[in-house]
């Protein structure tokens, strides 16, 4: 796994966490929930692309 890939999972994990948090509060500032929300689909935009760039050198790999 890639630094990138890796660090976009942690992003995308971070943001779920904050997401499912702030809505679990009685009246969550919208602003945290837009947050949470976003950081979670940069996450899962980082990890297909370097997933993506992963598959791309599958060909190259010996066993």
């Amino acid at each position: 796994m890639s630094r990138f890939t890796a660090f976009s999972t942690v992003v995308g994990l971070l943001g779920l966490a904050t997401a499912m948090l702030s809505a679990l509060a009685s009246q969550p500032p919208a602003g945290l929930l837009v947050l949470g929300l976003a950081s979670m689909g940069f996450g899962m935009l980082g990890a297909v692309i370097g997933a993506a760039a992963a598959v791309r050198l599958v060909p190259f790999s010996t066993r």
